[in-house]
């Protein structure tokens, strides 16, 4: 089964021009199934690259010093110093 075929073609679209005010007294499932209608439609690419993204979150945390601060806060919680 297609979800595309199963909601309204006009919501869509009005979910696609970013109406949320469409899902309006809809039940949760059928609220749902409009989400995943969206979800199949919607076949671009993301720009984000996930690994380039955990790469500078990591190396970003490296220059911060929070990593080195968690181990000693740690480390004091065991020893309760």
């Amino acid at each position: 089964m297609n979800l595309s075929n199963t909601v309204k073609q006009d919501v869509l679209a009005e979910l696609k021009n970013g109406n949320t005010e469409a899902l309006n007294g809809l039940s949760p499932i059928v609220a749902m199934q409009y989400g995943l209608a969206l979800s199949t439609d919607y076949k671009e690419k993301s720009p984000i690259n996930d690994e380039e993204l955990n790469k500078a979150m990591l190396n970003r945390l490296k220059d911060s010093g929070v990593k080195e601060r968690l181990i000693k806060q740690m480390k004091e919680e065991v020893t309760g110093e």
